[in-house]
């Protein structure tokens, strides 16, 4: 017979780590989203006009790979986060549109710092990329949380 300690138990609370990890990376994701942080100044375009501009002339596929690249950690952060409460498409739902409403605050603030150019293109890649992260992560959320390496070392 297994030891009690042994036998995986589901979790009730949500993960710490998993939490702490999602708002360090959304913070990282703001940061470096506003860089370089100065010649903040009013350009007499309205924050959100991005949305309903017309796409960019100039964008390369190393860009839209680098701005999906860069929410997808995001997205699977806010599903970890969740984890247990909220589970599944509600996870992914979640997940997604975190990842959009950060991409689209650091669009329209981009829009008082000369040296950025907000992009609706840029909003897009971003949103898809936490879309695929939260979806690539919830169905292994609760092996990667109630059962993964991390949680046998602490048992340990």
């Amino acid at each position: 017979m297994e030891h009690p300690s042994l036998i995986p138990t589901l979790r009730t609370q949500a993960s710490p780590i998993a939490r702490a990890a999602c708002a360090i990376y959304g913070m990282l994701l703001l940061y470096s989203g506003l860089a370089p942080w100065a010649g903040w100044r009013d350009l007499g375009i309205q924050a959100l006009a991005f949305l309903t501009a017309p796409f960019p002339r100039y964008t390369t596929t190393f860009d839209l790979v680098v701005n999906v690249v860069a929410y997808l950690p995001f997205g699977a952060l806010i599903v970890l986060a969740l984890y247990p409460r909220v589970r599944g498409v509600s996870a992914i739902v979640i997940g997604a549109l975190g990842g959009a409403l950060l991409a689209g605050l650091v669009e329209a603030v981009q829009t008082y710092l000369p040296t950025r150019v907000a992009s609706n293109v840029d909003l897009m890649s971003n949103s898809i990329g936490a879309l695929a992260g939260a979806a690539l992560t919830a169905p292994f959320a609760a092996a990667l949380i109630d059962r993964g390496r991390l949680v046998e070392w602490r048992r340990r």
